[in-house]
């Protein structure tokens, strides 16, 4: 074969990869920048809580255990912290079993402690087991503006002033008491649970790398950058040809 002929065979199968590969390499060379400057752009400091993606790494996400409290919330997460809308109020083992409210008092049980609150989210005291809280406590409820803590099989009224429980003789008062059912947690809400998220530059090096779509992911990357090397070769044979050509 000529050095014409060779030429144009190879510049035509240097076109072909070339088109071929084209997108993906684009995409690589953003990726590549993207974590070159990761620091800078602070990627791991961006989490992603997206449910299909969680999903697609495999991580369940946490659902905030929510009360709606008037036109307010109160929520806790997986992240031990409790809140009041945007607000954190501070640590909440979860789950967060139970809201009671009075004109004057928010109560949240937590895991072997309460929260005690003002109407307007401001936190006044926490009441544990230290101090009294039994240890099988599973739920609250209101009602005369008294804050009845339930147990398993028994009961007991909380005095907030005082910080003590008293047990209640008569159980057949919970029938008639104001229980809050839990609520979904409207998305305009941070869940304030970001261990759970999946971080940006975690995310753009394994789409980078291929391996955001498992073993074939990998390997197509792998043959994508086998193919730019054979592109890298072909445009120096090219060019080498080239020059033969314009010796002769």
């Amino acid at each position: 074969m000529d050095i014409k002929k060779s030429i144009i065979l190879n510049l035509r199968w240097h076109r072909r990869i070339g088109l071929s590969v084209f997108v993906v390499m684009i995409f690589l060379a953003i990726t590549g920048f993207a974590l070159n400057h990761s620091p800078a752009l602070s990627l791991s400091k961006i989490n992603l809580t997206s449910d299909w993606l969680l999903s697609w790494y495999g991580v369940a996400p946490q659902r905030a255990e929510a009360y709606a409290v008037a036109d307010n919330w109160v929520y806790g997460t997986g992240s031990e912290q409790l809140y009041f809308n945007h607000q954190p109020l501070g640590y909440c083992p979860p789950p967060l079993a139970a809201v009671a409210i009075t004109d004057q008092l928010i109560v949240a049980l937590c895991k072997g402690s309460m929260a005690l609150l003002t109407p307007q989210g401001l936190l006044l005291e926490t009441f544990n087991q230290v101090q009294g809280l039994p240890a099988n406590s599973t739920g609250l409820a209101s009602i005369d503006q008294r804050i009845i803590v339930l147990g398993e099989a028994m009961a007991w009224e909380f005095d907030p002033e005082l910080l003590n429980l008293s047990a209640v003789d008569d159980l057949s008062i919970i029938n008639q008491a104001s229980i809050l059912q839990p609520a979904t947690l409207p998305p305009t809400f941070n869940s304030g649970d970001n261990s759970q998220g999946i971080s940006l530059e975690t995310l753009i090096v394994d789409l980078h790398s291929g391996r955001f779509f498992g073993d074939a992911g990998v390997l197509f990357v792998d043959i994508v950058g086998l193919l730019i090397c054979f592109l890298a070769f072909t445009g120096l044979w090219a060019w080498v040809n080239h020059q033969r050509l314009r010796k002769q």
